[in-house]
């Protein structure tokens, strides 16, 4: 057996005293640390938006939180996919320094107001100001920069005219994957604005793009364009559904479907009417069935052609009359039959051919009449017209009759006449037909001596009388 060592209680004193001065120093120099650390720093265990800035100072803590700001990631996931990444720094975002350095030396001034022995972590929610290059962010934001993916344009809804179901269609639209610069830099700014409060550091930010990205169809289907591809559809019906007949007598002129359709003008959302086509179709009724104020060419009782200049009698169509009337005729959707639109009428007509058989007619040079009325002659007469001599000679062309009259006086100063005749029925210019009691004979060269009239056509009174009694104001009369 060994020997027992003994220590002295002199020893154990010193131990002792060798332990508790180390624990001293120990205590002391962790208090020294811990001073140190507290010390012009933002203190122990503290972060900032789950970044840790433990122990640093203002200005230290400051340049950590723009590197991590300012460096931070940015993703913009398309269908799935990452298409481009970049940072908060290059889309022109940053923090506003002067504003984060006071920030943190009021914070470090709390927490050193608050100097704990033992620290806790701690994360801060300071605040905080943004800043924004405008410019750096529309460069970042270019579609270019959003890799090589195709990309088609929105199409806008649309009403059309289909040629082959001749009719208006709708073609709605379709949202394309073009990026629209306007409508990104609003998704980021909004979607950014949103997360900041919260998490203004950290990991990774991830943008998912979708249609608000887009540019979007400037024109979207709605009740609205459906109303009115239903009322251009009903409007083109109509317009091929009406037929304009013009009775001219027993002959007609129609305007039909074909004639119609050939006169639309039809866009992609519209119809309209060639008017001046229209207006050419009504030029050409006008020319072909106008009787009035043109040389009327004449077949008499003769059985030749005479010509007779001075025509008042007839048809006038009232063209700009006849093109309104037309144009609501044909987009009626209605078939219509009516006479044209006239400015002048006369009694009756057969196509171009207004006297139809019931005329008076009057050759000078024989000087002869006939009545005929629906092509049957009535009677014939000789007659006395007009002295050849200027102021006094029957007046050569076409009228109508202007009315009738039993009795009437007759009087000129001019002449030195005042007669009173049973039957009185005028054409022109104060000349007309009456009896002439006075006259003792009627036809040959009378005319041309002193028995020739001021310019009236002297009759018979019987067949004055006939003549009266068959005709009504309005009856034509030929004098050739």
């Amino acid at each position: 057996m060994g020997k027992k060592f003994k220590v002295s209680r002199k020893t154990k004193k010193i131990i002792l005293g060798g332990c508790i001065g180390a624990m001293v120093v120990l205590f002391a120099g962790l208090f020294v640390y811990l001073h140190i650390a507290d010390t012009n720093t933002l203190g122990r265990k503290i972060s900032i938006y789950g970044l840790d800035v433990s122990k640093l100072t203002v200005d230290k803590a400051e340049q950590k939180i723009l590197k991590d700001f300012r460096g931070r990631k940015v993703s913009f996931q398309e269908d799935g996919a990452v298409v481009y990444e970049t940072t908060l720094g290059d889309l022109g975002y940053d923090l506003n320094e002067e504003a984060l350095q006071t920030q943190l030396t009021e914070l470090q001034k709390t927490r050193e107001a608050n100097r704990k022995l033992f620290a806790t972590q701690e994360d801060q929610k300071i605040s905080y100001e943004i800043k924004k290059n405008e410019e750096q962010e529309k460069n970042a934001l270019q579609e270019s920069n959003f890799g090589n993916k195709d990309r088609t344009a929105s199409v806008d809804a649309s009403i059309q005219y289909d040629e082959k179901q001749k009719k208006f269609t709708l073609t709605n639209d379709v949202q394309g994957n073009q990026i629209d610069a306007a409508r990104i830099q609003t998704y980021v700014d909004q979607s950014l604005d949103s997360l900041f409060p919260t998490q203004l550091l950290g990991g990774e930010i991830k943008l998912v793009m979708g249609n608000d990205v887009y540019q979007q169809p400037s024109v979207t289907a709605s009740d609205d364009m459906q109303n009115k591809l239903s009322q251009l559809n009903e409007e083109l019906n109509k317009y091929r559904s009406s037929k304009v007949t013009y009775t001219l007598g027993s002959e007609t002129e129609v305007v039909d479907a074909a004639t119609i359709e050939s006169w639309l003008q039809i866009s992609s959302d519209s119809i309209s009417v060639d008017q001046d086509a229209i207006k050419t179709y009504v030029q050409d009724l006008a020319t072909k069935y106008n009787t009035i104020y043109v040389p009327r060419t004449f077949h008499t009782s003769y059985g030749n052609d005479v010509t007779v200049s001075d025509n008042e009698y007839g048809f006038q169509i009232d063209q700009d009359g006849e093109l309104q009337q037309l144009l609501k005729d044909i987009a009626s959707g209605s078939e219509v039959s009516r006479d044209p639109v006239y400015s002048i009428s006369a009694m009756q007509r057969n196509g171009s051919d207004d006297l139809a058989g019931s005329y008076i007619e009057v050759s000078l040079d024989n000087q002869h009449l006939w009545l005929y009325k629906d092509g049957v002659l009535v009677t014939e007469t000789d007659i006395v017209s007009g002295a050849p001599k200027a102021g006094r000679e029957t007046y050569r062309g076409a009228w109508p009759i202007a009315y009738k009259a039993s009795p009437y006086n007759l009087s000129s100063s001019e002449y030195g006449y005042n007669v009173t005749v049973k039957y009185w029925m005028p054409f022109v210019y104060g000349q007309g037909l009456h009896d002439a009691s006075w006259q003792s004979s009627f036809g040959g060269n009378r005319y041309k001596s002193g028995a020739g009239s001021h310019g009236c056509i002297n009759l018979p009174t019987d067949q004055a009388a006939l003549i009266y009694n068959t005709i009504d104001g309005g009856y034509p009369i030929i004098i050739y």
